[in-house]
């Protein structure tokens, strides 16, 4: 058996989005079969649903279709506690004597806050048998994300950023539909840094991007209270890593690491932000961080896609 985290039995996937949309339809979106057709699969699959009879013991069946794969997949309902807890087993990949040779369990928790939801994805691997399914499983967190973007479309927004919590520290991982060339642009230069961070509208006072380069940009929100950001460039790695720290007015600064790589096609960013403590932390969080830093990655995508 692997461990968690190497694809195989006993691997797990966890994964947080949040979308713009109240609890019940996100939890209906797994229960309805009209829904589950609409967004089910990575992006590029179409999925066709056969049986989805939302209950404890009832039956999942639907054919996944893209690029490269077109399989059966089965399953069954585990718990249904509508709209905050739903689990069910999936089975795939039918080996010729009918066993299966991917089983899964997910477990899913949603959690409303003024009219969003956080959802909780986590899938434990049960069964991995053969060599394709091991390569099915190194591309799940992908897969499981790329799904959960097309679910945000489907109920009016949110899905694609994924925020990590560990001990004194945040994680976001977000995909862009273009190259880590062009994010790094977008994370270096003045002008596209400002018409994104922290949702747009900031000015910048300083701004030198190399090894111990200061960099500041204030914020004005429209009730006049004015903000700044501010900090120093550590390391710069182009197109694939780059340390900086980051301050808010008087509060200290922390280290913000961003790394891009290419996943699927697509360009991947992870930003790592370390706090002194899980209280700095927790406070930051407190302060509708999630939201902005949506909206400040929805702006990058704009950017970055209009070339």
């Amino acid at each position: 058996m692997a461990d968690g985290n190497t694809p195989g039995a006993g691997y797990e996937v966890t994964i947080t989005r949040t979308f713009k949309a109240p609890a019940a339809l996100v939890f209906d979106c797994f229960t309805d079969a009209k829904h589950l057709a609409a967004w089910w699969g990575p992006l590029g699959c179409k999925s066709e649903i056969y049986t989805l009879d939302a209950r404890p013991g009832g039956e999942i069946s639907l054919r996944m279709a893209g690029p490269g794969y077109d399989h059966v997949m089965g399953g069954e309902f585990v718990e249904l506690d509508r709209p905050t807890r739903l689990a069910f087993r999936a089975k795939a990949f039918e080996g010729p004597d009918g066993d299966w040779q991917m089983i899964h369990r997910t477990t899913l928790t949603f959690v409303e806050h003024d009219g969003r939801t956080t959802m909780t994805l986590h899938t434990v691997v049960e069964r991995a048998v053969g060599e394709m399914v091991l390569g099915a499983l190194g591309g799940m967190k992908a897969g499981w994300g790329q799904s959960l973007e097309k679910l945000g479309d489907l109920v009016g927004g949110g899905g694609k950023m994924d925020m990590e919590i560990g001990d004194k520290r945040v994680v976001l991982t977000r995909a862009f539909d273009t190259t880590p060339q062009r994010l790094w642009r977008a994370l270096t230069d003045e002008k596209e840094f400002a018409h994104w961070w922290s949702g747009g509208g900031g000015v910048l006072e300083a701004w030198d991007v190399k090894p111990g380069g200061k960099w500041a940009l204030r914020q004005t929100g429209a009730n006049g209270a004015s903000h700044l950001f501010w900090g120093e460039f550590k390391q710069l790695e182009p197109p694939t890593r780059l340390v900086m720290t980051q301050g808010f007015d008087e509060h200290a600064a922390i280290e913000v690491v961003t790394e891009l790589s290419v996943e699927w096609g697509r360009a991947k960013l992870v930003r790592t932000m370390t706090f002194p403590n899980n209280q700095y932390r927790d406070g930051m969080l407190g302060s509708g961080f999630e939201p902005h830093a949506a909206l400040s990655y929805d702006l990058l995508a704009g950017l970055v896609a209009a070339g």
